[in-house]
C-alpha cells in the first residue's frame, strides 16, 4: 500500500514538473503567436474605426498591379523581393554547392578559401558595407577602374540611381552569402564515406558524374531542407536595404522593408503610425501568406518524394 501511494506520489510530482516547464514556452506561443496572428487576420478585414470592410483588399490589388511610376509600391516590392529570391535559390545555392565540392575534393589552399568565405559572417556588416560602398564610390577603386577602360561613371553613384541601386545590392548579397551554405554543405559531403567515391573514380567517373550522380543523391537530405528553407522566403527575402538605404530610396524597397516602413510609420526619418497602415499591412501579409502556404507545402511534397540514399 505504501509502495502503490509513494508511485503515485512520484507520478503526480513528474506530471507537476512537466506543467511548469511546459507552462512558459504554451504561454509564450498563445501571446506571440496565436494572439497575434488571430489579430492580425482580423485587422485586414477591418478599417481604423474597427468596422468590417474589403477596402484593405481593393487597395492591396491596387498597388500590386498599378505600375510602378504610378505609385504600385506593393508591386516594385514584389519584384525586388523575387529578385533577391532568385539569387539565393538559382545564383547562391548552386555556386554554394560547387565551392563546397571543391573544399570537399581538398584543392590547394582550401582551408585558406573556407575562412574567406565564412569570413563576411563574422565581421561586422556596417563594416563590410563601408567597404563596398567606398570600392564601387565613383573616386573609389571601381571608379579608376572604369576610367581605364573608358567609362564615366554616373557622378551621384550606383547606389543612388534607380536602375541601379537594387543590382548593386543584389551584388553584395552574393558576395557576402555563401558562408553558412558552403559551411552547410561542405558538413554533409564531409559525411560522405570515401569508399564510394574511390569506386567511383576506379570505374572512371568525372567530376561532373560524380556530382550529378553521387554527390548530390548521398548529401540530398541536407540540401532538400535547405530548399525548402528557401521557399519559405519566397515572399520575405530581402537584402541589406537598411545600410544602405535606410528609407529604401531608389526602387530598393522590399515587401518585409515595406512592411517595416509602413508599422514604423514611414521609415527612419518618421515616426508615428495610423491604424490604417496597420490595417493595409495585415492584408499584405494575410495575401502573400495565402499564395506562399500552399506553394510551400506543394514544393515540400515533390521534394520528399525524391527517395534519400542511407549510408
Amino acid at each position: 500500500m505504501q509502495k502503490e501511494k509513494a508511485g503515485k506520489k512520484k507520478q503526480w510530482s513528474q506530471t507537476i514538473f512537466l506543467i511548469v516547464i511546459l507552462a512558459l514556452p504554451i504561454l509564450n506561443w498563445l501571446v506571440f503567436w496565436l494572439y497575434i496572428n488571430l489579430n492580425s487576420i482580423l485587422l485586414a478585414f477591418q478599417d481604423r474605426n474597427a468596422n468590417w470592410t474589403l477596402q484593405n483588399f481593393a487597395e492591396f490589388w491596387e498597388s500590386l498591379v498599378e505600375p510602378v511610376d504610378y505609385g504600385g509600391s506593393v508591386q516594385l516590392a514584389l519584384l525586388n523581393t523575387l529578385k533577391y529570391f532568385a539569387v539565393d535559390l538559382l545564383v547562391l545555392l548552386p555556386l554554394a554547392l560547387i565551392l563546397s565540392y571543391f573544399m570537399y575534393k581538398r584543392i590547394f589552399g582550401f582551408r585558406v578559401f573556407r575562412v574567406i568565405f565564412y569570413l563576411p559572417v563574422i565581421i561586422s556588416a556596417v563594416a563590410l558595407t563601408t567597404v563596398y560602398k567606398e570600392f564601387i564610390d565613383p573616386n573609389g577603386p571601381l571608379g579608376k577602374i572604369c576610367e581605364l577602360f573608358g567609362i564615366t561613371m554616373p557622378a551621384e553613384g550606383l547606389l543612388a540611381r534607380n536602375g541601379s541601386a537594387t543590382n548593386m545590392i543584389l551584388i553584395y548579397h552574393i558576395w557576402t552569402g555563401f558562408g553558412v551554405n558552403v559551411l552547410l554543405l561542405g558538413g554533409a559531403m564531409s559525411r560522405i564515406p570515401l569508399d564510394v567515391l574511390e569506386a567511383a573514380r576506379l570505374d572512371g567517373v568525372g567530376p561532373g558524374r560524380e556530382i550529378m550522380e553521387f554527390i548530390l543523391p548521398l548529401i540530398w537530405p541536407t540540401l532538400s531542407t535547405m530548399l525548402i528553407f528557401q521557399l519559405t522566403a519566397v515572399f520575405t527575402a530581402s537584402g541589406p536595404i537598411l545600410l544602405f538605404s535606410p528609407n529604401g530610396d531608389y526602387n530598393t524597397t522590399t515587401i518585409s522593408f515595406w512592411i517595416f516602413k509602413r508599422v514604423y510609420g514611414g521609415g527612419i526619418v518618421s515616426t508615428g503610425v495610423s491604424a490604417r497602415e496597420i490595417n493595409l499591412v495585415s492584408c499584405t501579409g494575410l495575401c502573400f501568406t495565402a499564395i506562399g502556404v500552399p506553394l510551400i507545402l506543394g514544393a515540400r511534397k515533390l521534394l520528399e518524394k525524391i527517395p534519400a540514399v542511407e549510408y
